[in-house]
This record gives C-alpha cells, sequence and structure tokens, in this order.
C-alpha cells in the first residue's frame, strides 16, 4: 500500500509576500533575473528543490520565481545566532542545520514540512560554491529523498549578484527515484 501524498499546502504569509514584492523590484531592476524551465514545478503537490548554491541571495532567487507556494529552506545552525536574521529567517519558514554533522532534529523537521505538505528547499551541497556544478551531496539530503514521496525538482543557478549581473534559473524535469525507493 502507497503513502498517499499529501495536497500542498499554498501559505501565504504577509512577511513571505512582503519579501516576494521587495525582490521583484529587486531582480527586475538590478539582478536582470530570468528563468527556463519553471513549468517543472508541481503545482499540486509538495516537492524538494534542489540546487547549486553561489550566494546568499539563492533562497531568494528560487523563491522569486516559485510562486506556487511559500518554501521552507535548510539554512545554516550560524544564521540563527545573529539575532534579527534568527526573528526574520524563522517567520520566512527557515529550518536550522549543523552543519558537518548528522543533524537529526532538522531531519526530522524537514520531514514534517513534507509531511505536512510543504516544500522544502536545499542546497545539497551543504555550503556555497562558485562553480555551476554540484560536487558532492551531503548524505542527509539523499536519505530525505528516499524516505519522502514527493518529487525532487532540480535548479541551477547562473550569473553574478551586481548591477546588471543577469541572473538566470533554470528548473529541471522533476526526477524520479521511485526504482531507488524500492
Amino acid at each position: 500500500m502507497s503513502e498517499q501524498k499529501p495536497m500542498i499546502q499554498k501559505e501565504k504569509t504577509f512577511l513571505y509576500t512582503l519579501a516576494r514584492g521587495i525582490a521583484t523590484i529587486i531582480y527586475n531592476l538590478f539582478f536582470w533575473a530570468k528563468a527556463r524551465g519553471v513549468e517543472h514545478f508541481p503545482q499540486d503537490e509538495n516537492c524538494i528543490i534542489l540546487s547549486n548554491h553561489i550566494s546568499a541571495w539563492d533562497p531568494i532567487t528560487i523563491a522569486f520565481f516559485y510562486r506556487v507556494s511559500e518554501i521552507h529552506f535548510i539554512s545554516k545552525e550560524s544564521l540563527f545566532k545573529i539575532p534579527f536574521v534568527r526573528g526574520l529567517i524563522t517567520k520566512l519558514h527557515a529550518i536550522r542545520v549543523n552543519r558537518g554533522e548528522t543533524d537529526m532534529g532538522a531531519m526530522r523537521a524537514a520531514m514534517q514540512v513534507l509531511k505536512d505538505g510543504h516544500v522544502l528547499g536545499i542546497f545539497p551541497e551543504g555550503h556555497r560554491q562558485q562553480e555551476n556544478r554540484v560536487q558532492h551531496i551531503e548524505t542527509g539530503v539523499a536519505v530525505m529523498a528516499l524516505k519522502s514521496n514527493v518529487p525532487l525538482v532540480p535548479a541551477l543557478i547562473t550569473g553574478k549578484y551586481r548591477l546588471g549581473g543577469r541572473i538566470r534559473l533554470v528548473v529541471g524535469e522533476p526526477i524520479d527515484i521511485s526504482d531507488l525507493r524500492e
């Protein structure tokens, strides 16, 4: 008997909506942001969005182009040490993770996000890389992908976050790992 997938929870919080509006101005005026493949984002079910990580702006870039719902990103623990940042990213659904170790609390929180029908955003390398390719994937990402019953949607961010930097997001077709789950 297969587990039934939860319908996507289409959250619309004030702060996330405000942040997305501010991002719209910044991304259209300064970064000349464009995306390809956004039709690959599931519209009626939650998913895990996996992306490379080149800048602290990357979660905002993905959230800017993913308009279906709000994304719960896994965020490094050190961001939670800064009171203002902690308050902001907590309200924007960030999940704290201790990098470099097996963080079962973060794993349980991420799995609960998926179980509740929310979208999870992960940078599977666990830190920023300047190259536009994934070099190493943390094992926790693989465990979440296998244990959840949601699509994995790959994304690639390129460009420079500067005036006229031409940020690009390419979204791939969801990855089918059903054979690995068996």
